[in-house]
């Protein structure tokens, strides 16, 4: 069985709670679980949140715990090597950032006289704390493909003809799969599972709390966490070739 997480956004409880469910699913060979993105900002546990997931893939292996990449995490990066600020609109009053700060780093962080050099700290202050954690950050990867389905955090580009289609993600610049927007409904080759956008939106259905199916080919797993306080769990059950939806209750519904 696969199951699929997305968009945690700094709540570590949520998360723990969750993992704690599928860890007994992951003592199968064959079993897999993948994270779609977007495991910091919004929440108080940012570095909490990242770290963890960096702990249980090295625990189980890259191709058993499968880590993706979300335009949250692509924008902190952007952040802190590549002099883009995108991301400050994010951080706002170091929400984010603080969590990756030491007691004493956090302290001092308040003593600086202006906005601009508590950036710059904050910036020279986590690369030198985790060099390990974004390094593993910076090279995950983008997307994840079965014989059934293309996981990612946000979409692929669909309008390719039919001769091209099974390049499609390829072909699909980083922006695309980490930040796509419209999300795209309806017939594909593939299942795509993505998160980044909220599955209520999806649907136009404001009180939907679960997950999104359109009835074709793709499932929408952004369960609004800040707004639910609830992350929603896909499984595919690969012998059977069925969805489900794992709920906290340890049920399983079938999508």
């Amino acid at each position: 069985m696969i199951f699929a997480i997305s968009d945690i956004h700094g709540h570590y409880d949520l998360l723990e709670k969750r993992v704690g469910q599928i860890k007994p699913f992951l003592k199968e060979e064959n079993n897999k679980l993948i994270f779609l993105g977007d495991y910091i900002d919004r929440g108080d546990k940012s570095y909490q949140c990242l770290q963890f997931i960096y702990n249980l893939e090295n625990k189980y292996g890259r191709e058993k715990v499968i880590v993706l990449k979300g335009n949250h995490e692509l924008w902190f990066e952007e952040f802190l090597f590549e002099k883009e600020d995108i991301w400050l609109e994010e951080d706002k009053d170091f929400v984010t950032s603080g969590t990756f700060l030491s007691e004493e780093q956090f302290e001092e962080l308040n003593c600086k006289p202006n906005r601009e050099t508590k950036i710059d700290f904050v910036k020279k202050s986590i690369i030198e704390n985790h060099k390990s954690l974004l390094s593993w950050m910076r090279n995950l990867r983008l997307y994840y493909i079965t014989d059934n389905q293309i996981f990612v955090h946000a979409g692929v580009d669909e309008n390719v003809t039919e001769e091209e289609v099974e390049w499609c993600v390829i072909g699909t610049p980083d922006y695309v799969l980490t930040g796509k927007f419209i999300p795209s409904t309806g017939p594909f080759y593939k299942d795509v599972i993505a998160g980044h956008i909220a599955a209520s939106f999806v649907a136009r259905d404001r009180e939907l709390k679960g997950i999104y199916f359109d009835g074709y080919s793709h499932f929408f797993i952004d369960g609004s966490v800040e707004k639910n306080k609830r992350l929603l769990c896909l499984v595919y059950d690969e012998k059977n070739k069925k969805y489900y939806e794992f709920n906290e209750d340890g049920s399983f519904v079938r999508l």
